[in-house]
């Protein structure tokens, strides 16, 4: 039995993205979406691009209706494989507390009942 290890409520969202530096390569500019969203870590799902558990990757967020962008540092967790795009779990390392709340208080106001833990 598979059981819950999230500590926080997972949002569900489809936000668009940008990876800035992986694995230590920078200027790494890949558009990508994250597709849920908790105050300690998110989905992201990616094509084509390799990378591997346990590294650290610096991500851009945007929110256009909120005309919103954030950053933040990130260890990846896990990663599965899904047709053909890459999920990715990340735990956040470092993100400024004001702009994870704005994130996390307009997508519950979006749909809560489809949001669970």
């Amino acid at each position: 039995m598979n059981e819950e290890r999230r500590k926080y409520t997972r949002y569900k969202c489809l936000l668009p993205a940008v990876i800035l530096m992986a694995e230590g390569r920078d200027k790494l500019i890949k558009r990508t979406s994250v597709h849920d969203f908790s105050r300690g870590g998110l989905k992201l799902v990616v094509k084509f691009i390799s990378l591997e558990q346990g590294s650290n990757l610096d991500l851009k967020l945007y929110i256009p209706e909120k005309e919103l962008n954030a950053t933040l540092k990130a260890e990846i967790a896990w990663k599965k494989f899904d047709d053909n795009k890459i999920e990715l779990g990340l735990k956040i390392i470092d993100m400024e507390e004001e702009k994870k709340n704005e994130i996390l208080n307009w997508i519950a106001l979006l749909e809560p009942e489809t949001n669970s833990r």
